[in-house]
């Protein structure tokens, strides 16, 4: 049996759905909902009290994939019959809507995850941490006008860490995924589709980091004015190099560590791609998930090995159930702490 979508909308379940889309990914803080029904005539019209700022969860079978609000019921006829269409998304969306709002607005020696509960409680969004989040800061003050998501992320640039949805109505913040899918994604098998781009656009055979290091009674004015770090990519075979002015002040081991991230981070981007499967679950049963790694067996596409998903829309349609996944190599969601001197914090 396939599992059944339900839209739950003030403790009344809504069933039925003629399509469905639900997407889910590490780049957007918050998932996103269509479901549609068509009403042919001559039925009785089913009545769906749905309405827009109506709190929801949606689920697949037992599983709830998204917590939040409806932001958008369309409903219409003709000739054939009735349709109603709603939207909607994570309670984190509102994180994106809305301007960070906090007295006084600034905090001293406060955790990132401190912060952010601070900022999430108006909303009722709960927040989890499921990695290291680093130090406390020593000084954070909100900037004006900016939205919660963009006062979080520019926090969470100093610690290396991501903002996802947990799709119950939460912020989780981590870091890239290493737990592997068991199921094997291999073309002539479970495959419908795939396509995947390796793209040499934005990727360096080296990187030069520079930058400028305080001097002391060690440290002269020449090394401390003119340190670097250097980095290769041996993926990219003719010479093409690239010199990135760092931010703040660095040792040569500090820069020669940034020029490594750059050299990881372009290569794991220059791998993207989409994979089309069968239904919403893996081999073991679990829905498929972001942030998640699968290993992609293709020789069309030339890749016999683990990619991250990053994003996951399930699909119903007239044709049945399906998932889009978006992949792309673990490195290109790697994250190096900014330092906390940086004047962005204040």
């Amino acid at each position: 049996m396939p599992d059944r979508v339900t839209l739950t909308v003030n403790g009344q379940r809504y069933g039925g759905w003629t399509s469905l889309e639900v997407t889910r990914s590490l780049e957007a803080i918050a998932g996103t909902f269509t479901l549609a029904v068509t009403e042919r005539w001559p039925e009785a019209p089913v009545r769906r009290a749905i309405h827009r700022g109506d709190r929801c969860t949606v689920a697949i079978g037992d599983d709830v994939v998204l917590t939040g609000w409806v932001d958008a019921p369309r409903r219409g006829f003709d000739a054939r019959g009735r349709t109603v269409t709603i939207r909607g998304r994570d309670a984190t969306g509102d994180l994106v809507d809305c301007s960070a709002v906090h007295t006084p607005g600034q905090w001293r020696n406060r955790r990132l995850e401190q912060i952010a509960a601070d900022l999430c409680r108006p909303f009722g969004i709960p927040v989890r941490r499921a990695t290291d989040t680093g130090a406390p800061f020593r000084d954070v003050a909100l900037h004006t006008g900016e939205t919660v998501f963009e006062a979080l992320e520019r926090l969470c640039r100093h610690r290396a860490v991501l903002l996802v949805s947990d799709g119950q109505g939460g912020l989780v913040l981590t870091r890239a995924g290493t737990r592997r899918v068991s199921t094997v994604l291999a073309e002539g098998e479970n495959l419908l589709a795939a396509e995947l781009e390796d793209s040499e656009r934005e990727r360096y055979s080296r990187y030069v980091v520079k930058g400028q290091h305080a001097g002391d009674d060690t440290v002269g004015g020449g090394a401390a004015a003119e340190p670097q770090g250097e980095a290769r990519d041996p993926g990219v075979k003719r010479d093409r190099p690239l010199i990135v002015l760092a931010e703040d002040q660095g040792d040569a081991g500090s820069f020669r560590e940034r020029a490594q991230w750059e050299a990881n981070v372009r290569a794991g981007r220059g791998t993207q791609g989409t994979a089309t499967v069968q239904g919403w679950r893996d081999a073991t049963g679990a829905l498929w998930t972001p942030n998640t790694l699968v290993h992609v067996r293709s020789t069309t596409l030339e890749v016999d090995g683990p990619l991250l998903i990053t994003s996951v829309t399930y699909h119903l349609s007239e044709q049945g159930s399906t998932t889009t996944l978006t992949l792309t190599r673990r490195e290109a969601f790697d994250r190096i702490p900014l330092p906390e001197a940086d004047e962005d914090l204040v």
